[in-house]
């Protein structure tokens, strides 16, 4: 077997889960990857709007993260999934126009719903730390913005990190074992846990 066989194997079955995905995804998961808002297979987005929906429906205390966002696509997933007013916090904003922009366009003013955007990253020792239920880290989040948000892991919380290169895995599973998280390795990213 050539050495590419693997990885080819790997990104043809991740190939077909999307397209399964895509047709089973809320249609909030279609809309902001036909606009362009995110390219994250529909797959982890479906994944992380049941998170939400997992974690309104079992009361994790806490709010809601999306850290590492650029264009808002992922930011508007999490907003819609809430069934409460639970605020979302999006950290690492580099545009703040184009992702209020996007995150309006999509029914979610920031000013009027609760959706905070935030220039820097989330610090554990900050005063106003609260609970985390449900965070979303994209690649560019996982070194400033993972152990701070770990540690603020609610009870019954969950985060998912986007994971590609070995170095990014190895950095979140050390974390996870810091933190006492449980860690289950998905196709592009990692899901870490605190037991409820």
């Amino acid at each position: 077997m050539p050495p590419s066989s693997p990885r080819l194997f790997r990104a043809a079955a991740a190939a077909v889960l999307d397209a399964v995905a895509r047709r089973t995804a809320p249609p909030v998961v279609t809309a902001v990857r036909d606009d362009g808002l995110t390219t994250l297979p529909a797959a982890i987005l479906a994944e992380l709007h049941e998170h939400v929906l997992a974690a309104e429906r079992e009361r994790v205390p806490g709010v809601l993260v999306v850290a590492g966002d650029k264009r808002g696509g992922t930011a508007v997933v999490v907003a819609d999934a809430r069934m409460t007013s639970r605020e979302v916090r999006v950290y690492g904003v580099a545009d703040r126009a184009a992702l209020a922009a996007a995150l309006t366009a999509h029914g979610f003013r920031p000013d009027a719903t609760r959706v905070t955007l935030l220039d820097g990253w989330p610090d554990a020792d900050a005063d106003d730390a609260e609970p985390v239920a449900v965070a979303y880290l994209g690649r560019r989040a996982v070194g400033s913005a993972l152990a701070p948000l770990a540690a603020r892991l609610a009870p019954g919380g969950v985060l998912v990190a986007a994971a590609f290169a070995p170095d990014e895995r190895r950095t979140i599973e050390a974390v996870a074992q810091a933190h006492r998280l449980a860690l289950a390795r998905k196709p592009r990213r990692l899901t870490l846990r605190r037991a409820a």
